[in-house]
């Protein structure tokens, strides 16, 4: 009998173009964040300390966490693409990849599990309630005393008037686009009141600008930001393949909003 392949129930694009893009935005994010890849007040070089990167893509962010932490550490990134993963042989031996859905129930093993839960820029292929439900379960292997981070981004709330107006079209072509395949173009507005709902304690939110193109004071951030847009748009027209909802690949960028929510389970 041959093994048969779970469906993907992911509703964003599985293209080359989509992991170029999530590299260079894992590039562009990290020197947002001044060269971080977390928030939460965590000593990354503790012994034995669980992390665990839900849509991790290709791995790309526990990996590269992997080099800041101790060897004793187990790093787990999971993804519905598997055959987009990271060889083995090309990560650190603490660095597990695995294939799982965010809309699916975690594991057993993973409940109240990690010290670090993470996850970033993927509850815009969810419905409202099928985000929430998304946080709900992956709060659950956060282990009590542990921490939550997730970050998505605000595409509603941009720079207006007409020294943007071609953001403002960019936008709209966007968020027309999201809505004709049930996308939400703006998840972080709704990450505090998720993580309330789930149990989150201690919710601290943090909202940055990503600045694009020439609004950006560093030529090169400007630039990756227009190519993490730009490849988003060409995923968005191949899913809206046979759709009546015109999206056109010329749209020029100004500004672009992120946002990120850590938040602590349980006091110390």
């Amino acid at each position: 009998m041959s093994a048969t392949t779970p469906k993907d129930p992911y509703r964003g694009p599985h293209h080359d173009g989509e992991y170029d893009r999530l590299l260079t935005q894992h590039e562009l994010i990290k020197t947002a964040m001044h060269g971080k890849l977390l928030y939460s007040p965590v000593d990354l070089t503790t012994p034995g300390l669980r992390v665990l990167d839900s849509a991790t893509a290709k791995g790309t962010w526990p990996i590269d966490l992997a080099g800041s932490m101790s060897p004793t550490a187990t790093l787990i990134g999971t993804d519905v693409a598997p055959q987009h993963f990271i060889p083995e042989d090309q990560r650190p031996k603490n660095v597990q990849l695995r294939t799982h859905s965010i809309f699916d129930t975690w594991p057993t093993e993973f409940q109240n599990s990690f010290d670090v839960v993470h996850q970033r820029f993927v509850l815009t292929v969810c419905s409202d309630e099928a985000g929430q439900d998304a946080v709900r379960k992956l709060f659950a292997c956060v282990r009590p005393g542990g921490w939550i981070e997730l970050h998505e981004g605000n595409m509603l709330q941009i720079k207006e008037g007409p020294e943007h107006v071609a953001f403002m079209r960019f936008r709209d072509i966007m968020v027309k686009a999201w809505a004709a395949i049930g996308n939400q173009p703006s998840p972080g507005i709704y990450l505090v009141p998720w993580l309330e709902a789930a149990g989150a304690v201690d919710i601290q939110q943090d909202i940055q600008r990503i600045e694009v193109g020439a609004e950006a004071k560093d030529r090169a951030q400007g630039e990756k930001a227009i190519a993490v847009l730009l490849h988003l748009l060409d995923g968005m027209k191949i899913m809206l393949s046979g759709r009546s909802c015109h999206v056109h690949s010329r749209t020029r960028v100004n500004i672009f909003q992120r946002q990120t929510r850590p938040t602590n389970q349980g006091g110390i």
